[in-house]
């Protein structure tokens, strides 16, 4: 392909199409788009995993057992605040079984959360090791903690950090957010995204709404645990098995550690059992068990296994974090937006992070004048960190109910006054189908007919949006696509597939270049040595990996196509490829025959991602990335005797650009869509404000929806775009689905009752207080 050259791309969804020019990277292959007729790529395929996984053939990291190899275990602080007075781990040391014991803090030194690593030891057991934490002595000097977020805002609130604090920022965050613009005491000021003048707008405004939403910490709770294996190789080599969302995030975080070169450093993940945005680098965000690992295993001479409990992965591991949101937001007579202004304040414990998304400055963009402001507000509690589309969620809840609650004084359809206001052509039209699909007018009369009747069990229906940008990363993938000469194909890249289907996608992707089945490519990927790739996190792995892919596989069948050209005697520009032969004029050879004149062992070619050269119809704001376009709609009961919220379907309608799979694609849509009601109605971590210790780590009492909690139909509809972004047209779609689902579900109990829950979870005791029915309590 010449090095500079303009294509002409059908880009665009549905009905609306245009063809539009597109100056294509060097050497790249002309993007798949509206007019591309593809066979195996966008058609439903099962999982090329699935036997492994469902025969319990798969290896993750917790099946992970190197010869001889011991197991670890972490003394925890018990204190939200303490000073170390002393420390004395040579008890350990002598008890059985154990190999090596490691002091984690030094006389003097400050803990500041419940849960923070204190001492840590390998013994050839579990309850050895365990038994062996409990002789460590450990002398502590309390101090003055706060783990509620209001109170922690107060003047003379109990110091979280003696000075002051930088972002951390991991692979699962939104590109771009982050950042500070100064600390006073526990809270930290985030800069503000703005538009326009929002306090002139709200002056100007007719019609206002003014309230404070709530949402709660929301825990990880991924079905695997946090956990690592280390097994040192030599003085300066070692191989690490970790259930990671980042496979060289693990590589370059362990080598810095231990001053190793990367390239010494070989990182495992064949399957990973969850992640959601808190499995990157080789530690957890609070707990060091790249470092506890490694040098366990280091002075013990054997490898280490550290897996963390339920307990622990709910203190130490990270969690989406808390807010509260003063929204005002105003409107004229007739329904026009004049403002929206947002104050929020979150927690993410000792972290950072606790921003809420670019929902209000960024959907209904058609209001002239928006002011978003985030603080962090610090507190003696574990580390929060990306989870699944940081902060939007949060965002979404308070915006979208905001939104509901203004049209109610209008006296307007709450989705004609969004409609009104979203200039996303995509987010438009996915409005205006679930409208219809969904049987928005009709439910929405029903709905008001129960609340005339005061009946006990009554109806609503509600609706939110997202926002998301493919982030997808140029030059970070470098596939490997090989062709044997016994006729076998297998493409290699050190990604992990973190259960979101991307290994069927890549085979998908090769089959389709190769015109093979999928069934015989060969798909090697969870290991450091295939090639750099990308984390999973920010929705970016299809985006990032499948360009690499075809890029690869174009290049070997440039390579087979001249071969096959010189085998019939014709110009390589003559061959063309068609149920499994290469044909040239009358004559062809088919692909088994063709693979036997491969001189040496294979035909191998290698693909790299160029930056996203293409956006439309919509560009996510502050960049050339794409914003991806997604709404959702839910219809809920409510019993107003109990206050119980129950979910009755979802339609979740959204774009990931070119579908690659349909089946894996759903399954992730369903996936987020459960997430959001899980977060919605059951989830939250509960702090002890006296003792300052969580009442609820584990999976009891952390409820997390199960089979009778999550709606009962979820229906899922894409919106194929053709962006023109990359080779082959993929979008992300893990954090889009998750986004509004919230939101959705607390509109559709606003209209169900009349009345707004301004609180997650949607528990019966807040819907009762709404209500009346019970004195209203504190979101807590």
């Amino acid at each position: 392909m010449p090095d500079d050259q303009r294509v002409t791309l059908k880009v665009g969804f549905a009905e609306q199409l245009r063809d539009i020019e597109v100056q294509l990277p060097a050497g790249e292959p002309k993007p798949w788009d509206a007019r591309s007729e593809l066979k195996v790529v966008g058609k439903p395929h099962p999982r090329v995993e699935a036997p492994l996984k469902v025969s319990g053939a798969a290896k993750y990291t917790h099946d992970i057992v190197p010869p001889n190899a011991l197991w670890a275990a972490v003394l925890r602080s018990p204190h939200p605040c303490a000073v170390v007075e002393s420390i004395d781990v040579a008890p350990a040391q002598s008890q059985p079984g154990v190999s090596a014991v490691l002091a984690l803090v030094k006389p003097g030194e400050r803990v500041i959360f419940a849960g923070q690593d204190i001492a840590a030891v390998a013994a050839k057991t579990p309850e050895q090791a365990e038994a062996a934490l409990r002789t460590i002595a450990v002398g502590y000097k309390p101090e003055p903690f706060v783990v509620d977020t209001a109170a922690a805002m107060q003047d003379g609130a109990p110091l979280v950090h003696r000075g002051k604090v930088t972002e951390r920022s991991t692979e699962g965050d939104e590109p771009g957010a982050g950042g500070s613009a100064g600390q006073r005491g526990n809270v930290r000021t985030s800069p503000s995204m703005k538009k326009g003048d929002a306090h002139k707008g709200l002056r100007m405004a007719k019609v206002s709404h003014e309230a404070t939403y709530t949402t709660q910490v929301h825990t990880h709770s991924a079905l695997e645990t946090h956990s690592i294996v280390v097994q040192w190789d030599g003085p300066k080599q070692a191989t690490v098995w970790c259930s990671t969302q980042g496979i060289f995030s693990v590589r370059d975080e362990f080598a810095e550690v231990f001053e190793l070169k990367p390239a010494d450093v070989h990182v495992h993940t064949e399957f990973l059992g969850g992640g959601f945005g808190a499995k990157f680098g080789a530690s957890a965000p609070g707990s060091r068990m790249g470092f506890i690992a490694g040098e366990l295993a280091r002075k013990a001479g054997a490898p280490v296994r550290l897996l963390l409990d339920r307990k622990e992965e709910h203190l130490c591991t990270g969690n989406r974090p808390d807010s509260r949101q003063h929204v005002k937001i105003g409107a004229s007579v007739d329904g026009k937006l004049t403002a929206i202004h947002v104050v929020a304040h979150g927690t993410a414990g000792i972290g950072t992070g606790a921003g809420v998304g670019r929902n209000a400055f960024g959907i209904y963009s058609r209001c002239p004048n928006v002011l978003v402001e985030s603080h962090d507000v610090f507190t003696h509690a574990g580390p929060g960190t990306a989870m699944r589309a940081p902060g939007h969620p949060q965002g979404a809840f308070a915006l979208e109910l905001a939104i509901d609650e203004l049209a109610k004084k209008l006296k307007l359809d709450p989705l004609d006054l969004r409609l009104q206001h979203d200039e996303h052509p995509v987010r438009r039209h996915q409005f205006e189908l679930g409208r219809k699909q969904f049987g928005w007018d009709a439910g929405r009369k029903q709905a008001a007919a129960l609340r005339d009747k005061q009946a006990r069990v009554r109806r609503g229906f509600g609706v939110a949006a997202s926002i998301w940008g493919d982030f997808g990363r140029g030059k970070a993938v470098v596939a490997t696509v090989s062709v044997l000469r016994d006729g076998s194909v297998e493409v290699k890249n050190g990604l992990q597939d973190i259960g979101g289907g991307i290994t069927t996608v890549v085979a998908q992707v090769v089959a389709e270049v190769l015109q093979r089945p999928v069934e015989a490519v060969r798909v090697r990927l969870g290991d450091s040595e295939l090639g750099p790739s990308v984390g999973s996190g920010g929705s970016v792995t299809t985006a990032s990996v499948t360009p690499a892919v075809r890029a690869a596989a174009e290049g070997v069948k440039t390579q087979l196509t001249a071969l096959a050209a010189k085998q019939l005697g014709r110009k390589p520009e003559e061959v063309t490829w068609s149920e499994g032969q290469a044909r040239a004029g009358s004559k062809s050879i088919a692909w088994a025959e063709l693979c036997k004149k491969i001189e040496g062992e294979a035909v191998v070619a290698t693909g790299t991602r160029p930056e996203t050269y293409g956006a439309y119809p919509v560009k996510f704001m502050g960049g050339n990335s794409y914003q991806i376009a997604g709404v959702q709609f839910a219809e809920v009961r409510v019993d107003t005797w109990t206050g119980v919220v129950g979910v009755e379907r979802v339609l979740a309608v959204h774009d990931c650009g070119k579908v690659m799979n349909p089946l894996t694609a759903r399954s992730q849509v369903q996936g987020g869509v459960i997430l959001g009601t899980s977060y919605a109605l059951t989830e939250q971590r509960v702090m002890d404000r006296v003792r300052g210790v969580m009442l609820n780590p584990n999976l009891e009492t952390y409820k997390i929806a199960g089979a009778r909690d999550v709606p009962r139909e979820i229906d899922v509809v894409f919106t194929p775009v053709d962006t023109g972004a990359n080779n082959t047209g993929a979008i992300g779609i893990g954090e889009p689905s998750t986004i509004p689902t919230a939101a959705a579900i607390a509109c559709a109990v606003h209209d169900a009752l009349g009345v707004a829950v301004r609180d997650l979870p949607l528990t019966p005791d807040r819907v009762l207080a709404a209500l009346g029915a019970v004195p209203t309590r504190g979101a807590g």
